[in-house]
């Protein structure tokens, strides 16, 4: 049995928090003996997990140490934005007032959280492991220049698409032999399971229901929504636009909202621990981000064969056809309100999308095999 070791963040935030849990739920136990080593305190997805793996936190020689490490704290988060890290070092003097209690010598290390935080020096610097990997989640990293000075000390590099792979090889063509994708896994059967457990209160009258879940930030394009359904009042008289998720621009959003007058038609239902039913029971599922890894949610829409409008992200091309199992647009208030309309207007175009979307055959079980070959 092979002894691995997962950092990360957390267990709890967003997307990459859920393609943690559902990473280490397929990890097999008969051949890893695996600990999770987590560098903050937030455990809102545990209860997801269906093995028991052993969870242990980075200790910290006091609370500076721990504030600029942490990203729920402002000098973690400063420290990465500014890439404070890349000039003068910082997390290698963090390294060296952090550790694991008894960490012993493992067979794969890896930093599942990556996004160009104090976890990727820990894996570099503090542990000790036969075969060394982190993970990319965003095409997007501005923050990988934090941490590049650790790349020679790992042995791969993963990226949850093609995209994420291949931008970061365009940014360091040297490390290029290092990467590969590795794609997201999820467990199909519950989901499926999961979304038959309730049926959502708000879908309670004859209405035409849009669905979105996402972190509420900028990347995610809850702004361009609202706007999109400002649009779509005028040519469809009943919908409600359902978004799940929370974040820093809730505010924001909220105001955006009553500036439209949109307070019946645009819902912010915050955190949901199974937002699936509502996915399952929505006319279209929309994703409208300025920028993803590769869209967790989309896939998820998707094995629950729903029809599915998204902006028109490289990273969506992987999953999406565009009207062929869903349709891509451009990221603007109008062309997001002509996708959606698009599929309201034109049932046989909805049919046939739906048809298609049912047919695939969705399965990353495969990529765990990839653990074996580091």
């Amino acid at each position: 049995m092979k002894k691995m070791l997962v950092i990360a963040k957390s267990l709890g935030g967003g997307g990459s928090e859920v393609a943690l849990v559902e990473f280490l739920n397929h990890l097999d136990l008969k051949k890893y003996d695996v600990t999770v080593l987590l560098m903050d305190k937030d455990n809102e997805y545990k209860n997801r997990l269906t093995k028991k793996i052993k969870v242990r936190y980075i200790r910290f020689d006091n609370k500076i140490y721990r504030d600029m490490a942490s990203m729920y704290a402002l000098p973690g988060k400063i420290i990465k934005k500014v890439k404070l890290n890349h000039y003068f070092h910082i997390y290698n003097l963090i390294a060296k007032h952090s550790e694991m209690p008894n960490l012993p010598m493992y067979d794969i290390a890896i930093d599942f959280y990556g996004y160009g935080a104090f976890t990727t020096a820990f894996l570099a610097l503090n542990v000790k492991a036969k075969k060394k990997a982190f993970w990319l989640h965003d095409v997007k990293m501005p923050w990988i220049k934090n941490v590049d000075i650790y790349f020679d000390k790992v042995d791969k590099i993963y990226g949850v698409s093609k995209t994420a792979k291949n931008n970061f090889d365009i940014l360091y063509p040297k490390f290029a032999d290092k990467t590969e994708t590795f794609f997201n896994v999820v467990d199909t059967k519950s989901i499926i399971k999961k979304s038959l457990d309730y049926y959502p209160k708000e879908f309670k009258d004859n209405n035409f229901y849009i669905v979105t879940v996402g972190r509420l930030t900028e990347q995610k394009g809850c702004d361009i929504a609202i706007k999109a359904a400002y649009l779509l009042k005028e040519k469809i008289p009943r919908f409600k636009w359902i978004i799940i998720g929370e974040g820093r621009d809730h505010k924001k959003l909220n105001k955006l909202i009553a500036k439209y007058k949109l307070q019946d038609n645009v819902y912010l239902l915050g955190r949901k621990s199974n937002p699936y039913p509502y996915i399952k029971n929505c006319n279209v599922y929309v994703q409208p981000s300025r920028h993803e890894g590769y869209g967790l949610s989309v896939l998820e829409a998707r094995i629950l064969k729903k029809p599915i409008v998204v902006s028109n992200l490289p990273v969506f091309a992987e999953q999406i056809a565009n009207e062929k199992n869903g349709i891509i647009c451009e990221l603007t208030p109008q062309k997001l309100s002509e996708g959606i309309y698009k599929l309201y207007e034109n049932k046989e175009m909805l049919s046939n999308i739906v048809d298609n979307v049912s047919n695939e055959k969705i399965a990353f079980d495969s990529e765990m095999q990839k653990l074996h070959q580091l």
